[in-house]
């Protein structure tokens, strides 16, 4: 459990250093977003979803990967 909640960390911090650019987001239930941070909770992270036009609250821990 602690490598995961360690890399989920990772990945997150990642994600908030993307400083508005575009990246790829991997979601645990196989969905891939083309996603822009936006901002974040302790719980969850708030992007913005390109290919369907809206704003998604996510659940850090459905974070699978992170390409940026």
């Amino acid at each position: 459990m602690k490598n995961t909640s360690k890399t989920t960390t990772d990945l997150i911090e990642n994600i908030t250093n993307t400083k508005g650019r575009f990246f790829g987001l991997y979601l645990t239930n196989g969905e891939v977003l083309n996603a822009q941070y936006r901002s974040q909770t302790n719980s969850y992270i708030t992007v913005y979803d390109r290919s369907a036009k809206s704003m998604r609250k996510l659940r850090k821990t459905s974070v699978a990967n992170a390409t940026v």
